[in-house]
């Protein structure tokens, strides 16, 4: 995004994500809130069209009547994971929910870990007070051996003691939101065009792409050119949180946007305004360029979500996982927990291409059925030394694929358009080099996904017949397999 005026900085609303145990209450919580709304009240509440939505607030100040807040409802570990790795932050506070009955689960840890990552400031809210078994002083203390001090407690994080069942004290977490952001002195811009962040995208039979978005800086317009790292187009579809449709949004405002050329990742950063197509498109390229060569020398790698037993167990998969490695290939851990196979877990391997090993866990009927869909790699072991054996076969695996002929070989920077078989492509060869009607295979991963036949190569946006090693090229391919970012060509021998 580009540098801020900072003369023509103003306060914008917070964007809140809330995170915590999959049956503490969070729903709940949201749904409180969206009854609390001053706005909303007499017409019964807010209908959530998309995963975002915006309320509007008293305030306390005297110089402000209302004040708006952003509740992204889904903010999921998918999303953190992505913009971890993009550099992008879509909240700017977060709500980490406790059940005061339950206490600090698996999953409680997992969201603060994702918090904190996210480096943000974040309120704990200390749900189900109205149970008869609720006991408050058991989370704080919880929460302390979790490295979390509470006000009162020997630390200076918030919290507020909550019933989003009874909505007691919902205000009072409404305020502490606001204090919290004030504190936070969060700025946006005035006058420029939009830039924020893609937090959730879906192919609507009618409409075609459509991209939930949180507008962090600037305006966005009805046909404004629009771009992210991996897709472009223009505004046809604005509407906001509630399926209205607005000729404009500002910051922190939740849109719902069509007219992408492609379904935008969830995570990315996009960036709008009155410029050429042909010039988003570049430049979303250049993005991905850059992105791609930052270490070209870097060693490939499978990655793992690692979920155990018992802590212990995690210590010995660590130091085992390790040992698997050679100076061309590693696997490496991107995300690891003691608990079973959650749907933060599916989520997270899919938005990062990882494999999912399950050391002595269990995986939900359901949540196997999507890791199926999706494709995803799930192992269960119950003994380690099955463990062993896998990674050793699978590690011979690696180098006999890397071990190949291989006369021409692709790496995928960009996808565009996609109709039934034929998919438009960019990429750069790295190796040999791809010819006009060649025959290659699509790799995720070193793993094999379908083939497809070259119709068609452009180089500086000209015709050609083949493209060499280095060259970056657009290419017509005819393949049933839909190729993304990442994705392999690489010629059949």
């Amino acid at each position: 995004m580009p540098e801020k005026n900072e003369d023509n900085l103003i306060n914008r609303p917070p964007v809140v994500v809330v995170m915590g145990h999959i049956d503490h209450g969070k729903t709940q919580l949201l749904d409180a809130i969206r009854k609390t709304n001053v706005v909303e009240r007499e017409s019964g509440g807010i209908t959530q069209h998309i995963g975002a939505y915006e309320i509007t607030v008293s305030s306390k100040k005297p110089d402000l009547d209302t004040r708006k807040i952003t509740f992204i409802d889904t903010p999921g570990h998918e999303a953190f994971s992505k913009m971890r790795a993009r550099g992008a932050q879509v909240g700017d506070v977060a709500i980490l929910v406790v059940a005061a009955d339950e206490g600090v689960k698996a999953q409680t840890l997992e969201a603060l870990k994702n918090i904190e990552e996210a480096k943000i400031p974040f309120i704990v809210a200390i749900n189900k007070i109205d149970k008869p078994e609720a006991n408050p002083d058991k989370v704080k203390q919880q929460l302390a051996e979790a490295g979390v001090y509470l006000e009162g407690w020997g630390g200076k994080v918030p919290f507020v003691l909550i019933s989003a069942k009874e909505g007691k004290n919902i205000d009072e977490l409404l305020e502490l939101i606001l204090l919290v952001a004030d504190l936070e002195e969060i700025k946006a811009e005035q006058g420029v065009a939009a830039s924020g962040v893609v937090i959730e995208a879906k192919m609507d039979s009618r409409s075609g792409p459509l991209a939930t978005l949180v507008i962090k800086n600037g305006v966005l317009r009805q046909a404004d050119e629009i771009a992210t790292e991996t897709t472009f187009g223009k505004v046809k579809i604005l509407e906001d949180f509630k399926g209205t449709p607005i000729s404009e949004a500002t910051f922190s405002s939740p849109v719902v946007v069509g007219g992408f050329k492609d379904l935008p990742q969830v995570g990315e950063e996009f960036f709008s305004g009155h410029i050429e197509l042909a010039a988003a498109a570049d430049k979303a390229v250049n993005i991905i360029k850059k992105i791609s060569r930052q270490d070209q020398t870097a060693k490939k790698v499978i990655s793992l979500i690692l979920k155990v037993d018992a802590a212990g167990s995690l210590e010995a998969l660590e130091v085992l996982v390790k040992n698997f490695q050679t100076a061309d290939w590693k696997f490496e851990i991107i995300s690891a927990g003691v608990g079973d196979i959650f749907a933060s877990d599916i989520q997270n391997a899919i938005s990062t291409s990882s494999w999912i090993l399950g050391f002595r866990v269990k995986i939900p009927k359901d949540l196997e059925v999507l890791a199926k869909n999706n494709c995803l790699k799930v192992f269960l072991f119950d003994v380690i030394y099955d463990v062993e054996k896998f990674f050793k076969q699978e590690m011979e695996n690696v180098l006999a694929k890397l071990n190949q002929k291989q006369e021409g070989e692709c790496l995928i920077l960009a996808t565009f358009s996609r109709r039934k078989d034929k998919q438009l492509i960019g990429g750069r060869i790295t190796k040999g080099k791809l010819v006009k009607g060649q025959e290659v295979k699509v790799l995720r991963n070193e793993e094999e996904l379908g083939t497809g036949k070259i119709l068609n190569l452009q180089t500086q946006r000209k015709d050609v017949r083949e493209a060499e090693e280095g060259k970056e090229a657009g290419i017509m391919i005819e393949c049933p397999t839909e190729i993304k970012i990442d994705d392999k060509l690489v010629v059949i021998c």
